[in-house]
């Protein structure tokens, strides 16, 4: 088979490699579409080990075809079936090297394979493509819930990356129906609109007086504030994290999804006084992945809209490329296998 191998910076190639043998409780993966994650790209970016071994396969956002199953797999798993990977329990060394997991090698090994625990099924009639986004909407969605929101709650997610929309798409599907998506990129914001979301360009609008014209404002100790139940940070920016906590009203709850690369003073003054909940958010639960997967197969979330490019294996190092520069893209995927 072939698959795409990290070597360092800037330097993703690909090779040839034996195709992975499986064990009885294991099922054979032919890969079809692997994404590029933002985690993948800041390792490929600076060139480091953090995360995915030099001379490893890599990647783990996929979805493929059942192609081999072991002999002791549940008798309703047969070759043919289109599912999605969960690179966390799909390897037995678990989440610390989930980032190698294969999704940029034409087949992958499951191990210990079983349905709603490492890989999940779709339905014939969803595409291939589709079935790819199943790993990154399953963050977005963990994120957005992770705050609890109700359907009359107001909700603002900072940042219309993949993660960002995802949780947009996710929140809007399970009728929380006040969104709205704060960034600076007009492109994405206008994929955030496609959605069904609100939009707001800090670049152009202020955030407090854009988000009371969006959502109204409540009086705090004579102030008034934005009327917003909860924020869902996929952006990573630090000053605007600090704009939310000057405008936050009381008992909102702040959702962290974003990876910051550095610390970042946060006003706790304000966040006893209005008694604000910071919860981190990091990857997914079943349930997150089995709520992506409903929103998946179901073509008027949009989600698959997310999908900006398309790349053959051949041109992984292209593709790369592509997603470090951002320019206009959301999702970028690699085409394993000619369809």
């Amino acid at each position: 088979m072939k698959a795409a191998i990290y070597h360092g910076k800037n330097d993703v190639r690909v090779e040839e490699r034996d195709i992975p043998k499986i064990g009885s409780k294991d099922i054979l993966v032919k890969n079809l579409y692997g994404g590029i994650c933002g985690t993948d790209i800041n390792i490929v970016k600076v060139g480091s080990e953090m995360g995915i071994r030099f001379g490893r396969e890599f990647g783990h956002e996929m979805a493929g075809i059942v192609a081999e199953v072991g002999r002791d797999v549940v008798k309703d798993i047969h070759p043919g079936i289109l599912v999605g990977v969960n690179p966390v329990t799909a390897k037995r060394v678990g989440r610390r090297w989930s980032l190698e997991c294969g999704a940029f090698s034409q087949y992958v090994v499951v191990e210990d394979a079983e349905l709603n625990v490492n890989f999940f099924k779709f339905d014939s009639d969803v595409s291939a493509k589709t079935a790819a986004l199943m790993e990154p909407v399953s963050v977005g969605r963990h994120g957005a819930f992770s705050v609890n929101p109700q359907p009359h709650e107001n909700i603002v997610v900072l940042g219309a990356g993949p993660i960002g929309l995802s949780a947009v798409g996710c929140l809007l599907a399970e009728d929380i129906k006040n969104v709205c998506v704060v960034d600076v990129d007009h492109w994405r914001l206008q994929k955030a609109a496609e959605l069904g979301a609100k939009t707001i360009n800090t670049a152009e609008e202020n955030l407090s007086e854009s988000l009371s014209k969006h959502f109204g404002e409540v009086d705090v100790y004579g102030k008034m504030v934005p009327d917003v139940d909860a924020f869902i940070d996929a952006a990573g920016a630090s000053m605007l994290f600090e704009r939310v906590l000057d405008i936050v009203k009381p008992h909102a709850r702040i959702a962290v999804v974003a990876v910051y690369k550095q610390a970042i003073p946060v006003g706790l003054a304000q966040v006893m006084s209005k008694e604000v909940q910071i919860i981190g958010a990091s990857g997914y639960t079943t349930e997150d992945i089995l709520r992506a997967v409903e929103h998946l197969s179901n073509p008027q979330t949009k989600l698959d809209t997310l999908i900006t490019h398309v790349f053959k294996l051949d041109e992984v190092q292209q593709a790369f490329e592509v997603a470090i520069d951002a320019r206009e893209t959301v999702k970028v995927l690699i085409e394993l296998h000619q369809q």
